[in-house]
């Protein structure tokens, strides 16, 4: 493969071609990392939730030959969610539970960490909500203390 670009990410992703999205991770994990991220925050546009699907299609495929990638990737996220620089990650909750619901074997116990971070910060709580879903979707059991919460969340701000 060519030289990975942000819009070569995002066309890959826009076509929803896995193996294609899986052959570019393996040549540049970090960039492709990096340019799902960015497509991520794209609130108004498809290629957000996508992204977030290639994120989970890459937990869910390569966790177990890289698990410290993804590891570092949560916290990077996490750390992200409570610095108080001024860029705001709003999206770091969905990214981690794309991540935890590719694996909740490996990574279920970040959700608890995700949801304490995000749940009383209103930027980061539509996110929670859809890291909720993603995550619920993978392994029910890992959630489901946090459901009543998350039901009063998704009540309070349109989808």
């Amino acid at each position: 493969m060519a030289r990975i670009t942000k819009d070569g990410v995002r066309v890959l992703v826009e076509h929803g071609d896995d193996q294609d999205v899986l052959r570019a991770f393996d040549e540049d994990p970090d960039r492709v990392r990096r340019y799902l991220t960015r497509l991520s925050y794209a609130p108004d546009d498809p290629i957000r939730e996508r992204a977030v699907e290639a994120i989970r299609l890459l937990s869910q495929e390569r966790s177990a030959s890289m698990p410290e990638f993804f590891r570092e990737t949560i916290r990077r996220h996490i750390w992200a969610m409570n610095e108080e620089g001024g860029n705001i990650d709003w999206s770091a909750p969905e990214i981690i539970g794309a991540i935890i619901a590719g694996n909740p074997e490996m990574f279920g116990g970040f959700f608890s960490f995700t949801y304490v971070a995000a749940v009383d910060e209103p930027t980061f709580q539509p996110s929670l909500v859809r890291a909720f879903d993603l995550v619920s979707d993978a392994a029910p059991d890992l959630v489901g203390q946090y459901a009543a919460r998350i039901e009063e969340l998704r009540g309070a701000f349109p989808h």
